[in-house]
């Protein structure tokens, strides 16, 4: 889940490992301030994108700069690459096009959270999960429809 969570927010291999070990670092040192005031995957849910917008927050000031990188196309099969495989990129690197503040609730959604699960981990109110959840689909609709 962690990896997936740092996926969306980082398209590069390395920096997504990268990611994916200071998530895991901050978890192992937060986990003894666990208090059980959530599941356990919501906070996990919600270190992993403290951790993943502090990177963002850290690369925008130097590297970020850079025009996006363009949507790849999940036509047919590719060598050992599967249908369901392109697919996963192309809809990773459409939730990556979407603004800092609807990414997080998406690919929460994504991973199966609940509305008052993401709210819990993202400091919202349910309504506003809600809210964004809806914007954040409808930018979907639009770029899945731009490629038909």
């Amino acid at each position: 889940m962690i990896q997936r969570i740092a996926q969306t927010y980082e398209r590069r291999p390395a920096l997504v490992q990268e990611v994916v070990q200071e998530a895991a670092f901050a978890l192992w040192r937060a986990l003894p301030n666990f208090r059980g005031d959530s599941s356990i995957r919501t906070f996990v849910g919600r270190i992993a994108h403290n951790v993943c917008v502090s990177h963002v927050r850290k690369e925008s000031k130097s590297q970020y700069d850079e025009l996006p990188e363009a949507i790849p196309d999940p036509g047919p099969l590719l060598d050992d690459k599967t249908d369901q495989d392109l697919r996963r990129e192309w809809l990773l690197a459409a939730v990556r096009e979407l603004p800092l503040s609807l990414r997080p609730v998406v690919t929460l959604h994504l991973e199966g959270f609940s509305n008052t699960e993401i709210a819990e981990a993202l400091a919202l109110t349910a309504n506003n999960v809600g809210v964004r959840l809806t914007r954040g689909r409808t930018l979907l609709k639009v770029r899945i429809e731009a490629k038909k």
